[in-house]
């Protein structure tokens, strides 16, 4: 539980952190979406402003949130899958029953991601 909500704060805080940071471009926030919107108001280009908070290296960029929170939704939707495997009983013949299985074992998810 410690793990989990540990990678959840990092996350968020990564994302919407309000900490500025002086690079050689000028002021930029620390949060990869603080960043986006204020790259959008303050850069005359816009194209360049989005491929900066897209592609930023030093800092958080959404390209990397954009990843993580594919990783994770992707990762919960693959969690509900199952395998019907197809179970014969040695006793009673001819009588056949699906035994459902989970396709990953996340337990331990965190650990995992």
């Amino acid at each position: 539980l410690f793990m989990a909500s540990h990678i959840c704060e990092t996350i968020i805080w990564k994302a919407f952190s309000p900490t500025t940071i002086n690079t050689g471009r000028g002021t930029e926030f620390e949060g990869a979406c603080l960043a986006f919107f204020h790259l959008i108001f303050v850069r005359s280009n816009k194209f360049h402003a989005i491929r900066e908070a897209l592609l930023r290296r030093n800092l958080p960029n959404l390209t990397n949130l954009a990843a993580t929170l594919l990783i994770f939704v992707l990762c919960i939707y693959m969690q509900g899958w199952r395998v019907n495997l197809t179970v014969k009983y040695q006793r009673s013949r001819g009588l056949e029953r699906p035994y459902p299985i989970k396709l990953f074992y996340t337990s331990n998810m965190p650990i995992i991601l």
